[in-house]
């Protein structure tokens, strides 16, 4: 019997698609639920002249899912650059901080891990791992979540055998647990893109958040390949989008902003326990152009009327106040105690 108790979860980042890589202690992870699975494809054989289908190939494989945690200030941060597609070399913070810059790319060519989930019975490798999007939520009195979604080349079941065996998963060292991302220690400003650098006067208060990216990547059967995709690649244009919802209607602003076509620009900063003196753990998100798409009032009987806002995120025609060399929809920094580079 195995248990989400006794599972064992890493990854790493890879350099040629199709072939694993071993996992080591710091490429652990903390995760609250996976669900990447392969399927392949039947292909009776339907030739007439017989009564009943007696043979069958098996065809094109396909594989996927989604993987969710709990947003940390660290151990989740080459999850969250392979799915940015980019990732600064770490700037030091004081004596054991540093600053990790992740920017938004177009595209996610060469960016992809092996994962690894050790299950019991058998570790559940995945030698090639693309992130094809990824939703960070959070509300009120909660820990925020992230949730990535995955596309890889197929399934391996390893045990004694493979780039990661049981036994290899088993001796990984835990890994750093990092502290979660709390919604309470969040600060969202927001105010119009064409305005002074965001300020202490801009702050909002909405009670529940998510951010959504969606890559669109697409990956092609390919002669040679067994079946298996090829690396995925840009399909079409990325998509962000953000919901904000108030739960409470108190001001025409958002509403107004969707008939005006007013672009806004917006930060959410996450303050974590200090690192050392004058240092803090820390998240910030950085969108530099929004679009409201929906503001909605609507009258539910005798209560409150709640005030969700939909919003979204584009990348700006050139640089706003506050936001220095920002040219792409989304940027993350994360401060923690990581020293080494996020990608390679």
């Amino acid at each position: 019997m195995s248990s989400g108790k006794e599972i064992k979860a890493a990854l790493a980042q890879a350099g040629v698609w199709g072939q694993a890589v071993a996992c080591s202690d710091g490429d652990a992870l903390y995760i609250t639920n996976e669900s990447v699975s392969q399927s392949i494809e039947h292909l009776p054989d339907d030739s007439a002249g017989q009564d009943f289908y007696t043979a069958s190939d098996q065809g094109l494989i396909t594989c996927g899912g989604a993987m969710g945690a709990y947003l940390r200030y660290q151990s989740l941060g080459v999850l969250l650059a392979l799915a940015l597609g980019s990732a600064e070399a770490p700037n030091a913070q004081g004596g054991s901080g540093y600053l990790h810059r992740l920017v938004m790319t177009g595209g996610l060519e060469g960016l992809f891990g092996t994962l690894a989930v050790a299950k019991g019975f058998s570790v559940h490798e995945f030698a090639s791992v693309k992130v094809d999007g990824l939703t960070i939520e959070g509300s009120a009195g909660q820990p925020v979540t992230v949730s990535f979604d995955l596309i890889c080349d197929g399934l391996s079941l390893n045990v004694d055998t493979g780039a990661n065996t049981l036994a290899g998963m088993t001796a990984l060292a835990a890994p750093v647990r990092g502290e979660r991302v709390l919604f309470r220690q969040a600060a969202f400003r927001l105010n119009d893109a064409s305005g002074a650098a965001l300020s202490s006067g801009d702050a909002i208060h909405p009670s529940r958040f998510s951010l959504s990216l969606k890559r669109g990547l697409t990956g092609d059967h390919l002669a040679g390949n067994n079946d298996k995709i090829s690396e995925p690649v840009t399909g079409s244009f990325p998509e962000v989008s953000l919901t904000l919802e108030f739960p409470t209607y108190t001001s025409d602003t958002y509403l107004s902003d969707l008939g005006s076509h007013t672009q806004k620009k917006l930060s959410i900063v996450f303050t974590g326990v200090e690192i050392e003196s004058g240092v803090n753990f820390g998240l910030s998100l950085a969108m530099p152009h929004l679009v409201i798409t929906n503001a909605e009032a609507a009258v539910d009987k005798a209560g409150k009327i709640a005030h969700p806002v939909t919003l979204d995120v584009l990348a700006p025609a050139s640089e706003v106040a506050g936001m220095s060399g920002l040219l792409a929809p989304l940027a993350l920094e994360l401060t923690n105690t990581r020293d080494a580079a996020l990608l390679a």
